[in-house]
């Protein structure tokens, strides 16, 4: 059975301290990181800043942010009818067929009780049978048309056969898929007109999710961080330390570095300066209305005017996550006080990706559990290691890079079909109350 509790954001390590007027005062001593009162148990106080702290940055983002959205370049294929819910969900999903995903997907925040916005990109000739489950499941669908890019953000670049690195969408020419989607989500997310809660723009292929991922995260109108970042496994955060090859922290990573150094350059990228930094996932941020729209403005605008630096800039060159990275590290971003990074354990998400990949055994080198941790006798729901037994967010209410779980998170869904079915066939799962 699912357990989440009432609260607001997350409970903390088992036996922290609650939050208190000491985050005031370590953000005022300038401190930029604190992973020591992270293990000392006392996440209330733990910051993960910038490096570079601007306040006239807020004033270039405000201009972003503050310009005209285009409307939504893709044909609505379907409108849901209005959710009793206010926040939303919004991914690329155009994938020929994916049913078993999409019921994995959509199918466990449904039976999950997420009764919110779920919007999606799917593919324009998505099969009948799941675009009927997906309307049942109250889903509102663009048609994403693959299209060939601006010969324009073409020169120079590799070839690549990596799909979303490859190839652009119709009405979006000038940005390959990959950084595509997040100006799709711009536009979906400001077209929604009901969409005025919490957001997350999420990766599809591989998040499940075992309950609501915005239940602790509080009314988003009073919430203290309007834009959260989803940190993955770092030194600070690995359950075994000794085992130090079991984390990256991002300053070590040579795909950050070999990504970002030769289109900014070594004044602005310091590798030795995020040493000890942890990586940002890019395939689940969350935000208000306005910290998501922060967020996706300055993210597209970066990708926009990096197509015009030249061939080293652009896609596959750069790509989403360490552009997003190097923005947010080098703060620009903005209102870096409205804005966390959420420690890999804790709060909405579980990135499992590395945690279940161990390089140094050679004979199996993924699927491994020995980092996770599991309700009941080690088969039940995953849990957030570092979060209290009463913690809203003690299960971990979304699962991403889960494919890298394969050898035991296989087993695990067959053994959890409840959570994201009610029916063995799509075509008898009953829709959700509100779309009848």
């Amino acid at each position: 059975a699912r357990r989440v509790a009432p609260g607001g954001v997350g409970g903390g390590a088992a036996g922290a301290a609650k939050p208190s007027s000491k985050v005031a005062s370590v953000r005022d001593e300038g401190e930029t990181f604190t992973p020591e009162e992270f293990k000392a148990g006392r996440m209330g106080n733990y910051v993960n800043r910038p490096l570079v702290v601007d306040p006239s940055r807020d004033v270039e983002v405000d201009l972003l942010a503050g310009a005209l959205v285009p409307p939504p370049a893709e044909d609505l294929l379907h409108q849901a009818p209005a959710p009793p819910g206010n926040n939303a969900i919004v991914g690329l999903a155009s994938y020929a067929t994916f049913m078993t995903g999409f019921r994995r997907l959509v199918g466990s925040l449904r039976v999950g009780g997420y009764d919110g916005h779920i919007i999606l990109g799917v593919h324009p000739d998505i099969p009948q049978k799941e675009e009927s489950y997906l309307t049942k499941m109250g889903v509102t669908m663009y048609k994403v048309v693959t299209a060939e890019c601006d010969p324009r953000i073409l020169d120079g670049v590799a070839e690549t056969s990596n799909g979303v690195r490859a190839k652009c969408s119709r009405g979006l020419e000038d940005l390959k898929l990959e950084w595509g989607r997040y100006e799709m989500a711009r536009r979906w997310l400001r077209a929604c007109e009901g969409c005025t809660g919490w957001s997350m723009v999420i990766d599809t292929r591989d998040i499940f999710f075992q309950a609501d991922p915005f239940s602790g995260l509080g009314d988003p109108n009073v919430a203290e961080h309007d834009l959260l970042f989803v940190e993955e496994i770092a030194k600070y955060t690995n359950p075994k330390p000794h085992e130090a090859h079991r984390a990256v922290d991002i300053g070590e990573s040579r795909r950050f570095v070999s990504h970002v150094l030769p289109c900014y350059g070594s004044d602005a990228v310091r590798p030795g300066d995020l040493a000890d930094r942890p990586m940002l996932c890019s395939g689940t941020v969350l935000g208000t209305h306005d910290g998501m729209h922060r967020f996706l403005s300055v993210l597209v605008d970066e990708f926009q005017t990096n197509n015009g630096r030249g061939a080293k800039c652009r896609s596959p060159a750069t790509t989403d996550q360490w552009t997003m990275n190097h923005l947010y590290y080098s703060g620009r971003f903005g209102r870096v006080e409205r804005t966390r990074t959420v420690p890999w354990g804790t709060g909405p998400v579980l990135t499992v990706g590395k945690p279940c990949v161990n390089s140094k055994d050679e004979e199996n080198k993924s699927g491994k559990k020995d980092l996770m941790a599991l309700d009941g006798d080690g088969d039940g729901l995953v849990l957030n290691r570092y979060e209290s037994e009463e913690s809203p967010t003690r299960v971990a209410p979304a699962l991403h890079q889960w494919d890298r779980c394969a050898a035991w998170i296989n087993q695990w869904f067959k053994a959890h079909r409840e959570l994201y079915m009610r029916a063995d066939e799509a075509e008898d799962e009953p829709p959700v109350p509100w779309v009848g």
